[in-house]
Formats: structure tokens, sequence, C-alpha cells
């Protein structure tokens, strides 16, 4: 028996890797730069505590950002080990799914946990790194329904702590994704299951799944209106229209699921209008539904169960709470993700039933089943293609659903900053077409959503590019009426402004592109961009106090700190520039290129023989000299620095190859440099 069940599990396995190998290649795609990529808590080595501070991440799910701290940890990010972890996330739910329905006694338990694991719904949520939220929540879901099984079954003493350890993996699922909330209702649907009396002892067992997960069911809602931005028209909904596109979502994904025909990433939105006839249909047919299963609740409890189920696994993403995916679609392949047992439960037992009711080979069963499993397995991999990258999943969603404006927007952006790419490597064809195409997608996406604030802006970029800054004025000004507050606009028409030449326009931009406390990115920008303004009217004090906010905006920008000792020393104040360029070398910053390091630690060293220094910082000085002689051997200027170091040390030898080397610089009709030298040698 226990051979048996490893093989069954080692099948499922295979069934789900074989399924979703695909997703292993795949790469980072649209919100993942929140969550992974661009995210500074998980890239930090002191980011795992404040992850668990409310506030702190897109959405509280600390246990998920907990795993991509660890991950980053481990890999940095490339992007394949997140979505190994998924894959593997995805295939232990398909077991504790198939150990559930056994222990249950469900008839083709196997055939419901394969179904599951290889269905193309499924795709979205395994192949995207940001939807660990998903497989991690069903996982540790699933893991606490069987927990609470098995106690059902046991004697007290051990009972009671499997309902702890039952109630403890239904926190890690919420604190992975509240979606978990289905967990309470589906242990009440499981006792009415297996025929149990609903108890005093039983409904206190049960009580603090429903109120820890509506309390966190909750918050999650307010996360969503207060902070992701679930406001607006789009969500003025009246409760008739709600509930009815609560029953159109229901039929969409059940449809969807047994007829998988295609995977797009945003659906088409359909309109809610309640004076329609066609909109009651969706509602009619899930009336019908419902009456038919507590019809035959006598006869069969499986439907009304599975019914339950289903609209549990859903609720959250049915329409009664606003989240802002509803902007562009209102249905989704990762919303039903939790669903996707439900509905291969019930999908499986009602072609059983069909097959029973006709007194057909109960044979047959297990063979169409092979074939459904053995046709979502290629499915599977063409919905895989589209996770590939950002440019190759909003060409997908175009060429299936063309109204999307999400994803002409985002595809414009993408291609917008693929611009910067081209433009340091000075092919100016290829940013001339890359902007083109991305104003044509930005023109669209207005079109179709003209309220959208991020289209005008990408208009403007687009046409800033291709030299057209008349119309780029027009168009983000056109933005900033949209959204008078969002600083970055205030930014980008700063920017054009100054290219156009109108450069105290463009300051009184800038300026105001420092005012959103929120948006501190945006502020280190601008104050960039008005050091570069001060510098060119050689305002070097206003520069320096701007260059002073972006240092503080970013404290291990080893570039801004060196460029912040540049100021200092044309503003005489030598001292305090080799402090900075000291402090730019030894913070443990990163300089954005070998060539800014070598010239940072030029200018420090040039400062440094003519300063006083501690022994400490002589001796670093002296091992910074001979590291950058040893870069290049044959730089006359190098080893001056070097014997110059020497000494200042009090290494009096050094003098006699320092007069050698100012002897040949006058040789070489190298003047400047002859006269630097003999001024050191006066001067020590």
């Amino acid at each position: 028996m226990v051979k048996h069940r490893l093989l069954i599990a080692l099948l499922l396995v295979a069934l789900t890797f074989t399924a979703h190998v695909l997703a292993l290649s795949a790469g980072w795609i649209w919100d993942d730069n929140d969550y992974i990529t661009a995210n500074q808590l998980i890239q930090s080595s002191d980011g795992i505590s404040t992850i668990w501070m409310p506030g702190a991440t897109p959405q509280y799910y600390p246990l998920v950002f907990t795993g991509f701290w660890i991950e980053h940890a481990l890999v940095g990010l490339e992007p394949t080990l997140y979505h190994l972890d998924n894959i593997l996330l995805h295939a232990a739910s398909v077991l504790l799914l198939w150990r559930v329905l056994v222990q249950l006694g469900v008839v083709h338990a196997f055939w419901i946990a394969a179904l599951f694991a290889v269905h193309p719904m499924s795709v979205e949520t395994v192949a995207w790194a940001t939807e660990r939220k998903n497989t991690q929540s069903l996982f540790f879901a699933l893991a606490s329904i069987l927990c609470f099984v098995h106690a059902m079954r046991a004697t007290r003493p051990r009972a009671r702590g499997l309902h702890i350890a039952a109630f403890m993996l239904f926190v890690c699922a919420l604190l992975s994704k509240t979606t978990a909330v289905f967990v309470a209702p589906v242990l009440v649907c499981i006792a009415l299951q297996q025929r149990r009396s609903i108890t005093p002892r039983f409904a206190m067992i049960v009580l603090p799944y429903f109120v820890i997960g509506g309390a966190l069911g909750l918050f999650t809602a307010f996360i969503e209106k207060a902070h992701v931005g679930a406001t607006g028209a789009e969500f003025d909904l009246t409760l008739i229209e709600r509930v009815l596109l609560a029953s159109r979502n229901i039929v969409f994904y059940i449809t969807h699921f047994v007829f998988p025909s295609e995977q797009i990433f945003v659906y088409p939105r359909f309109a809610i209008n309640a004076s329609s006839m066609t909109e009651w249909i969706a509602f009619a047919l899930m009336f019908v539904l419902a009456a038919t299963a507590v019809r035959d609740w006598r006869r069969s409890r499986a439907p009304a169960l599975i019914l339950l189920w289903l609209c549990a696994a859903l609720f959250p993403a049915l329409g009664f709470f606003d989240v802002w995916p509803f902007r562009f679609s209102y249905v989704a392949d990762h919303f039903a993700y939790a669903a996707m047992p439900a509905l291969a439960t019930g999908s499986v037992l009602l072609l059983w039933s069909i097959v029973r009711s006709f007194n057909g080979n109960p044979r047959i069963v297990p063979c169409l089943l092979g074939i459904a499993v053995a046709a979502c397995v290629p499915l599977s991999w063409i919905a895989s293609d589209k996770y590939a990258g950002v440019e190759e999943l909003w060409r997908d969603t175009i060429a299936r659903n063309p109204s999307a404006w999400l994803a002409h927007n985002n595809l414009a952006s993408e291609l917008l900053e693929q611009t910067s790419d081209a433009g340091a490597a000075g092919d100016v064809k290829r940013v001339e077409a890359l902007a083109t195409e991305a104003l044509e997608h930005a023109t669209i996406a207005y079109m179709l959503k003209p309220d959208e604030l991020t289209h005008a802006s990408n208009q403007s970029e687009a046409l800033r590019l291709l030299g057209k800054f008349d119309d780029a004025l027009t168009a983000i000004d056109t933005a900033i009426a949209t959204a008078p507050n969002f600083v970055e606009f205030q930014w980008m028409r700063g920017r054009l402004l100054e290219q156009m030449g109108r450069l105290d326009e463009a300051r009184a931009g800038y300026m105001a592109a420092t005012n959103d406390e929120h948006a501190l990115s945006i502020e280190r920008d601008a104050r960039r961009s008005l050091v570069g303004l001060a510098v060119q009217r050689k305002d070097f004090a206003d520069a320096l106090l701007h260059q002073q906010r972006v240092v503080v905006l970013s404290p291990r920008d080893a570039d801004a700190i060196a460029n912040l000792g540049a100021l200092l020393n044309a503003n005489g104040d030598e001292q305090g520039a080799r402090r900075e360029f000291l402090r730019a070398l030894s913070n443990g910053g990163e300089f954005s290129s070998e060539t800014a390091f070598v010239t940072t630690a030029v200018r420090y060293l040039r400062l440094a023989i003519s300063s006083p220094l501690s022994p400490d910082e002589m001796q670093s000085a002296q091992a910074l000299a001979t590291r950058m002689a040893a870069g290049a051997p044959g730089d006359p200027s190098l080893r001056f620095i070097g014997l110059a170091l020497e000494l200042r040390a009090g290494n009096v030898a050094a003098r006699l190859p320092l007069q050698t080397i100012e002897h040949d610089a006058r040789a070489a009709d190298a003047t400047a440099f002859a006269d630097e030298i003999a001024a050191f040698l006066r001067a020590n």
C-alpha cells in the first residue's frame, strides 16, 4: 500500500513538472518589480524584520516576502529558483489535494488531483513569480485542511495537537494570501460531507477560523482601497450589479475550466447592466444550479458542498469587495487558483455521475479523464510561452485582447524603457523605432481609456524622444491636468523644458517634483536635474544644496557621494571634498562604472597628498595608490601620487624619484604636471 501511494505521488509530481516545465525559463513580468526586482526590503540584509511591519510591502503577505528575501539571499535576481519554488509548491498542493480527497473517500481522487496539476488555468499563477502568494497560500490551506481531517478522526489527546497544527497552518496561509479564508467554510463542508453533527464543540473549534479569516480578509480589502488604489468610477456598482457580477464570474470560471480554449493575461472587461435581460442569464443559471443542489441534498450532498466550496474559494474576487485589477478586468486565471481544486472535483464527479446515470461502463471514466489530462499538458505549454518576459506578455495579451488598455499602456512603457539601452549604445534608428511604436500603443491606450493618467505621459515621453517637443509638452500638460499632484509628471515636464532650453520653467518643474515625501525616487531624480541646472549657471552653492539632499536620499550611492565631493571641491572646501571622496570609496556602495571609481580615487588621492592625514588614513591612501598604480603601471601621474604619499609618510628617499618624474615631465613639455610636482616638493 505504501509503495502504491508513493508511485501515485511520484506520478502526480511528474505530471505537474511536465505541464509547467516551461515556467523554469520564465522571466520577470509586470509587478515583479514591486515585489522582487526593485524591492529594497528583500534585497537588504536587515529587510527581513521590516517585511513583517504592516504597510512596508505592497500587500501584507509577510510570509511571501520572507520567502523572496531568502531566495534573493541565495541567488539574487536570477529568476529560475523563484519559478522552481512556485512549481514545487504547486506540486505539493496537488499531493495534499489528493490526500485530502482520499481521506474523505472521494472517488477518482487521483484524477481530480491530476487535472488540477496540469490544467492551463494554473499556468498564470505558477509561471508568475509574484503569484507565490497563491501557490504558497493554497499549500498551507490544504495542509491545514488535511490536518483538520486527521484531527476529526484522532483520539482526543492527539486531536488537540492536530487541531493546533491545522490552525497554525491556516494562519500561515492567511499570511501568504487572505484568499485562504475559504478554509473555514470548507471545514464545515467536510463535517457535513462526513455526516457529522455540528456540535457546540465543533463550532468552538471552527469559530477562530472564521474570526481571524474575516479580520485579515477585511484588512486586505482596506489595503486594496486605501493603498493599492481600488477606488474610482470603475468600482461604483450597486448591490444588484455586484450580485450579477458575482454570478457572471462564477459561470465564467466554470466554463473556462471545462473548456480551456485559451488563457489571456487580461480578459475583456464585460459591462454590468442590470436593466439588460441578458445580464440575468448567469444569475438564473446559478439559481438553478443552487436549487438543484438543495433539492438533491438528501440523495447526495456532493453538489451542494462542491458549490459552497467553489463560492467560498472565489468569494474574494467575485465583486463584493473591490480589488484594483477590476479596473481593467473582472476575471483572471490567478483569481481562480484557490478554487481550482473545487472546479476539478466538480468536473470529475459530474463526468462520473453522467456516465453512471446512463448506465455506461464505469471504466470509460478513467479513459476520458486520461484524455482530458493529456490534452491539458500542451495547452499549459502554450499558455506558458508568454511569460518569457514583459514584452512577450503584453504582445500576447494585445494579440488575444486588442481592447486591453493596460496591455497597450504597459507595452508602451516597456518599449520606452528599452530606448535607454538603445540610446546608450548610440543606436539612433532603434531609439526612433521603439519610440514610434511606443507612441502608437500609448495613443491606443489613451483612446481606450482617456482618464488613465499614464497614457498621456507615455505619449509625451515618446514624442520627446522623437523630437516633437511642443506635442510632448501638450501631452504632459494633459497628464498633469488629470493628476496635478503626481510629481513624476512635474519632473518629466521639467526635463522636457530643459531640453527645449526653457531653463527657468524647467527649474520650477523640478522643484514641484520635490514636494511629495512619499515619492522619494522622483525627488532624487529631480534634485539631480536641479544640480545640473545649477552647474550650468555656475551656482555651485545651489548645486551643493541639492546634491546634499541627493546623498540623503541615496546614502549608498557612491556616484552621488563622489559628486558631492566634487561640488565641495568646486566651492573651495578641499577637506570636505576629501572626506566625501573617501566615503564614496569606502562605504560599501557601488560605482556606476570602473571609470567613475578611478576618477573618484584619483580625485581623493590628489587631495590626500596635500592634506594632514591620520596614520590610518595615510595607510589606506597608500594602499589605494598602490592598487591604482598596479592597474596602470606606466601612468606617471599615479606614480607621482604614490611617491608623494611616501614622502608625506616620512620616506625621504621618495624625493629623488619625484625629482626625476619632474625632470622627465619638463623634457616631454608636460609643463603643468611638472609645475605641480615642483610645487609639492617645495611644500614638503
